[in-house]
């Protein structure tokens, strides 16, 4: 079964905890956080003392996407915060091979996360690497950092490439999509070869529950 992730970015900021709380009553079990500089991204957004106290308030699965300049410092203060699961921007990544190896060694899960514009072909090594085997590769569907923007459609053609390398290789590495994943577009997203969707406003605006709700509906048709 695809696996669905709350984006928190979407949730209320004053009231984050009680939106998690609610997604988790629809049936939700992992949650997206960003991490945003304002210098790689146009935006602040959130920080390590939100993983903390969340991982104080739930066991749900807690997967950090660091999209910041200077990934290899910023990583670091992310470390014992809680999280499950880590993810870095490849993009602004001076060494991602030494970041994920960092991430795996301190017994966390590894992620990669790629822009729209990145090719397939600058994902590979990362999914061939065995020195720290991602758990899985987010895909952004949109630009990093804000929240609200269309579903970049040329992005389903390297979701399907990915998961041909993946399926052909044998390898356990996940598929996570990422930005612009709604009722209008997660068909498609899932279709192409998607294993996780993490979905933002679709979740967090209007009815919670009844959101997901609809959205597994559609997925379980």
């Amino acid at each position: 079964m695809i696996e669905l992730c709350g984006s928190v970015l979407a949730a209320g900021h004053a009231s984050i905890l009680q939106d998690v709380r609610l997604a988790e009553a629809g049936g939700i079990s992992r949650f997206h956080i960003d991490v945003c500089d304002g210098h790689y991204t146009r935006k602040i957004i959130f920080g390590d003392q939100l993983v903390r106290d969340l991982r104080g308030e739930t066991t749900s699965l807690l997967e950090v996407h660091i999209a910041v300049y200077n990934t290899e410092n910023i990583l670091r203060e992310f470390l014992d915060t809680g999280a499950d699961v880590i993810s870095i921007q490849f993009e602004s990544s001076r060494q991602p091979a030494e970041a994920l190896s960092v991430i795996r060694n301190a017994g966390i899960l590894p992620g990669m996360t790629f822009a729209p514009a990145t090719a397939f072909g600058e994902m590979r090594p990362f999914l061939d690497n065995l020195d720290f085997v991602l758990d899985f590769v987010n895909i952004l569907g949109v630009e990093p950092g804000i929240g609200g923007q269309d579903f970049n459609s040329g992005v389903l053609g390297k979701i399907e490439e990915t998961a041909d390398y993946i399926s052909r290789k044998g390898l356990k590495t996940k598929i996570s999509v990422d930005g612009g994943v709604n009722m209008g577009t997660l068909l498609s997203i899932k279709d192409a070869g998607a294993d996780i969707l993490t979905i933002g406003t679709a979740v967090f605006s209007g009815d919670i529950r009844e959101n997901i709700v609809r959205i597994r509906g559609m997925l379980d048709e």
